[in-house]
C-alpha cells in the first residue's frame, strides 16, 4: 500500500476500523435512506436573492469543444488508483494509454452536443454504506459513498475547470466566499482568517463576534462565537 498509494497508507495508520458484524437488513436500510433522499426538495422560488439574480444581466458562458489537451491535463492531476464506478477503469490506465485520448475527446463532444444519447452507464454510480461509529446494527451509523465512472468524473472535471474562469471574469462570486474560488482552500482559508482576527482582538483586548454559515442541500447551519474582553 505504501508503494502504490502513499496517501492511503498514512491515512490508515491512525484510522480506527469499525467492522460491520451485524449490518441492518436491506429493507430497513432502504426505508431509512429513502426518507432522507427519496423525497423531492421544496425550494422557495420567490426568494429575494433569486429576484435580484433575475434582474441582473449575466452573459451566458461560451462553449468551445473539448480539446485533447484538456483530457491529458485533467488526467495528469487525477489520482492513479481512485475508486472507479461501473466502468472499472482507473485513471492509471487512461494516463498510460494516451492514444485513447482523442477518441475520448470525440465521444465527450458528441455527448455535449446531444446529451440524450449519453449511455446510461456514464451517469450510473455504485453506492456503498460505510460504518462510521457506534453499533453496526443501526442504519444511522452508516454513511453512503457513491463511486461514479471514471469517464463521468473526467468529463465533469473538465467542465468544472472551465466554470471558475467564467465566474471570475464576471465577478459572480463574492470575495467572502472561499468555496469554488480557484486556488482557495475553502474552509481552511476562512478558519485561518478567523483565527488571525481572534488572536488580534485578544491581544488588543477587544470584543469580538463571529458568525459562520455552512450551507448544504438540506442544511443551513449557523455557528456563532463570541470573545469577551476581560
Amino acid at each position: 500500500m505504501s508503494k502504490e498509494d502513499t496517501k492511503k497508507f498514512y491515512r490508515s495508520l491512525g484510522m480506527k476500523i469499525i467492522e460491520a458484524r451485524e449490518p441492518p437488513s436491506m429493507a430497513e436500510t432502504e426505508t431509512y435512506w429513502k426518507s432522507l433522499w427519496g423525497e423531492e426538495a421544496q425550494q422557495n422560488e420567490r426568494a429575494e436573492w433569486i429576484r435580484r439574480e433575475q434582474e441582473r444581466k449575466v452573459s451566458h458562458m461560451g462553449w468551445m469543444p473539448i480539446q485533447i489537451m484538456e483530457i491529458t491535463s485533467y488526467l495528469s492531476k487525477a489520482h492513479n488508483w481512485k475508486s472507479p464506478g461501473n466502468d472499472q477503469i482507473q485513471n492509471y490506465w487512461l494516463k498510460a494509454f494516451s492514444a485513447t485520448h482523442r477518441h475520448i475527446t470525440k465521444k465527450f463532444n458528441a455527448i455535449i452536443e446531444e446529451p440524450e444519447k449519453a449511455p446510461d452507464w456514464l451517469t450510473t454510480g455504485i453506492t456503498y454504506l460505510i460504518t462510521k461509529s457506534g453499533d453496526s446494527k443501526e442504519v444511522r451509523n452508516y454513511r453512503p459513498i457513491t463511486c461514479l465512472t471514471t469517464m463521468h468524473k473526467t468529463l465533469t472535471g473538465i467542465i468544472a475547470k472551465r466554470i471558475p474562469t467564467h465566474l471570475e471574469e464576471l465577478s459572480l462570486l463574492p470575495a467572502e466566499q472561499k468555496g469554488c474560488h480557484p486556488g482557495s482552500k475553502g474552509c481552511k482559508d476562512q478558519f485561518m482568517i478567523s483565527k488571525t482576527i481572534y488572536e488580534d482582538c485578544r491581544r488588543r483586548n477587544k470584543n469580538l463576534s463571529i458568525a459562520w454559515i455552512v450551507t448544504r442541500k438540506h442544511l443551513i447551519a449557523f455557528h456563532i462565537a463570541r470573545w469577551k474582553s476581560q
